[in-house]
């Protein structure tokens, strides 16, 4: 796995301002039909009922032993839910769910990713900035979203997982990518490339697919409890992670890092000689080397000090 860097002129962009990066990669799947909320609700980890237009969640697709398949992000509209997958995740994800429609369902997919541009703002000046593109100037709940049309260009704006306290994403369609991207410019937005968004969010902890979000872990092992019902009825994998929840106890847990050296994404973290969790992605920026890996509970109650080879690894304070 490679390591992202940032260049100092975006990193303070994205602390003081706000920054641009294209998210297109990510998969957009609309599924339709009467039973698309009860489909998703029986088969991931949050309560999915009826929502209104206008209105998002979050959601974990899991194994049967609760093991992360995907995270899914829902915007409800009046008779479909539209879904972002993980980049380049959206065949798997429908191919998944297709397994599942039994023949009462009323359940169907149709997969957008090709026509879909998708667009992440992100900073503390982030909304200020979608004001100045013309976008409304309200306080949108987490996930949730709004219409806004542009001449002929229809655009569509959804709060997301912030980083340096905000975040945002401006979806369309493929054909209106140009005129999007320039009218989000045209703010003095900062374009950033995909390792530099890799590097922002590391620094703020979010989980991503294929590296902190994979089969060998637990949603609430990555810290996303608030993606997580804990009262509602059953779902694959709920055994196993309502099991943990009322213990109280993980065996692992997400955390930020920083480390004395260059880190490798994949490295074996050690402690007193012994195992004690894996480093799952690594950046360098302008206060060095940051990374997001798990570490065992115990570990991290004793406070032992960490080691990759020579290299001292410490946690993000």
């Amino acid at each position: 796995m490679t390591t992202s860097q940032i260049s100092p002129d975006v990193y303070q962009a994205a602390r003081e301002t706000a920054v641009l990066t294209d998210r297109s990669s990510l998969g957009m799947l609309i599924f339709s039909g009467e039973t698309r909320f009860d489909l998703i609700n029986r088969m991931s980890t949050q309560k999915v009922a009826a929502m209104p237009k206008g209105t998002g969640t979050a959601t974990i697709l899991t194994t049967d032993i609760g093991r992360i398949i995907d995270r899914l992000l829902l915007y409800a509209t009046d008779n479909k839910l539209y879904t972002l997958t993980s980049e380049n995740n959206n065949d798997n994800i429908a191919r998944y769910l297709m397994r599942f429609v039994f023949f009462r369902d009323d359940f169907h997919i149709e997969d957008a990713t090709r026509d879909t541009v998708i667009f992440g703002v992100y900073g503390p000046q982030a909304r200020q900035k979608l004001v100045q593109a013309g976008f409304p100037d309200e306080e949108l709940p987490l996930h949730h979203w709004r219409q806004v049309w542009f001449g002929d260009v229809t655009a569509y704006l959804h709060r997301t997982d912030p980083i340096h306290g905000d975040g945002y994403f401006v979806m369309g369609q493929e054909k209106d990518r140009e005129a999007l991207w320039q009218r989000l410019l045209n703010t003095g937005l900062v374009a950033t490339d995909a390792d530099a968004f890799d590097y922002l969010r590391i620094e703020a902890g979010l989980p991503r697919y294929g590296r902190e979000l994979t089969g060998d872990y637990i949603p609430l092992e990555a810290n996303l409890w608030g993606d997580v019902s804990f009262n509602k009825g059953c779902y694959i994998g709920q055994e196993i992670i309502a099991r943990m929840e009322s213990r109280g106890k993980l065996a692992k847990k997400l955390v930020q890092l920083t480390a004395d050296g260059s880190l490798e994404a994949g490295s074996d973290l050690q402690a007193n000689g012994k195992n004690a969790g894996t480093v799952t992605s690594t950046a360098v920026g302008p206060h060095g080397t940051i990374g997001l890996g798990y570490v065992k509970t115990a570990v991290l109650d004793s406070e032992s000090e960490l080691m990759v080879g020579d290299t001292a690894v410490h946690l993000k304070e």
